[in-house]
C-alpha cells in the first residue's frame, strides 16, 4: 500500500510492496543512476493495517544502517530512490520512493509523513 512521505525535503510516494520483477524493470530503466555512498535506516511504523508514520535516518557510513540505496530517474516514476537491505526482521526488504504523483495505486494518507519521525 503506497504512502506519502517527505524525504530530503521533497515529497515522494513510498512503497514496500513491489513485485521483484517490477523492481528489476525499474532498476534497468533508471537513468542518471548513482549508488548512494552511505546507508539508511527506514522504520515503517504500522498501526492496525496501515502505515502510521515513517522514520528515516541516513549515515555517511555505508555499514551503519541496514539499507543501501540507488538514486536515479525513471520516465514514469520521476525521481526514484530504491533502498534494499536486511533489517532486524532478518528478511531482505526493498523500499521504493518515487516522485510521480499519478502512478499506480494512490497513497492512502492525505498528509505526508515527515520521514524523520517528527
Amino acid at each position: 500500500m503506497p504512502w506519502k512521505v517527505r524525504f530530503r525535503e521533497k515529497d515522494f510516494i513510498g512503497n514496500e510492496g513491489w513485485d521483484p520483477e517490477f523492481e528489476f524493470e525499474v532498476r534497468e530503466a533508471l537513468t542518471d543512476t548513482e549508488e548512494l555512498s552511505g546507508s539508511a535506516e527506514i522504520v515503517i511504523h504500522v498501526k492496525g493495517d496501515s502505515v502510521d508514520d515513517v522514520t528515516v535516518h541516513e549515515s555517511p557510513d555505508p555499514d551503519e544502517f541496514p539499507f543501501n540505496g540507488v538514486h536515479g530517474h525513471h520516465r514514469e516514476l520521476g525521481e526514484v530512490f530504491l533502498f534494499t537491505g536486511v533489517p532486524d526482521e532478518g528478511e531482505g526488504q526493498m523500499i521504493a520512493l518515487y516522485s510521480a504523483k499519478d502512478f499506480g495505486e494512490p497513497p492512502y494518507n492525505n498528509e505526508h509523513f515527515t520521514g524523520d519521525g517528527s
